[in-house]
Parts: structure tokens; sequence; C-alpha cells
């Protein structure tokens, strides 16, 4: 599994934590700021489809199919992205799972704290998460809650029903990031 995310730190954190939590060792997961890619969406899934498409020449070049990604994952907010469709048309074509939050990944966190249903930005989910995160500055700290992760989930689909599936946007707040803790979660247990 190859999990590429816009973010370079929270997102990071949150799935080599998830990853741990379930003990699922064959999840490779890549921050696209510490490569160059920046925060654009499209770009961020151009790169997950190569990575995919290098693995899988290596795969076949070396009579290895474990070597080739099982799934792969790109994590995304909306802000004020241009590329994002672009992003959830290339993901589809490609097959590639795109998980969108809006208005950010921080969303996903704040729903192992609480419910929060208004419309909201960056700002306000940030500002909220630092009652729950002592002086929250992107890091999620030693004790953060991983457990919390199926209250997390019936949080995010009481926000947005229908926001059950990758590569569409839902409705602000909304987020599908459960869809790749639950592909986490399965690596697990296929282990």
């Amino acid at each position: 599994m190859l999990i590429v995310c816009e973010g370079e730190v929270t997102e990071i954190e949150y799935f080599a934590g998830i990853r741990d939590h379930f003990r699922s060792l064959p999840v490779e997961i890549r921050d696209c700021k510490l490569i160059g890619l920046g925060r654009d969406p499209a770009a961020i899934v151009g790169y997950a489809v190569r990575e995919r498409d290098r693995k899988n020449r290596e795969a076949r070049s070396q009579r290895d199919a474990a070597i080739a990604y099982d799934e792969v994952w790109c994590v995304v907010d909306v802000d004020d992205h241009k590329t994002l469709d672009q992003a959830l048309t290339t993901a589809h074509r490609e097959r590639v799972d795109l998980v969108v939050s809006t208005p950010c990944f921080e969303l996903w966190i704040l729903y192992h704290f609480e419910e929060y249903a208004a419309a909201c930005d960056q700002e306000r989910v940030r500002r909220r998460l630092g009652r729950h995160i002592k002086d929250y500055d992107k890091h999620l700290g030693r004790d953060f809650p991983f457990s919390r992760h199926e209250l997390a989930r019936e949080r995010a689909e009481r926000m947005d029903p229908d926001h059950y599936e990758p590569n569409r946007k839902g409705r602000n707040p909304s987020t599908n990031v459960w869809l790749v803790v639950d592909a986490i979660r399965r690596s697990g247990r296929d282990r």
C-alpha cells in the first residue's frame, strides 16, 4: 500500500500512528512536500500514478508481484486548490483512491475528540483541535487516541453520509479519511 499525502506533518504522523496501531507493516507512507511536489492535488495524484507504475515495472522485471502496490491512496484537503477537480478525474481514470477533507485533514483529527457540524475553515478547525491537543502545532503528540478511529468514522459519516467512497469531494465539513484507515486495518489483517 502506498499513501501519498498533501501535508508533511499531521497526515504523516497520523498514518504512521494508525499503521502502528494496527501493526500493518506493509504500508508505505510518502509525503509529497518532502520530495518537492508541494500542495497541488494534481501533482500528488500524478506522483502516485508514476510511483505505482514504476513499482509495477519493477515487479514485472523481477518477476515478483510482491514488489507492486496492491493499493494506492492520495490524501488532500479542499483548500483553494485549482487542480482538485483535475486530480479527482485523474485518480478515477487511473484507479487511484483519492480522499478529500473539507476544509482540511485536521477535521478528521478533530472527529477523534468531538463532533463538529458547522461549515468552517481551516483556522476554526485548528482552534477547536487546540482544545484537545495542548499547544497544537500540527504534531499529534505521543498520547494521540488512535483507538478512537471508529468514533471519528461515525462522526464523519453523520456529517456527510454521501461521502463514503474515494474520488469525490463532500460538503463543508466532510472527510472520508476513514476509507484509508480501513484499508490500513485490512492490510494488517492480511499479513
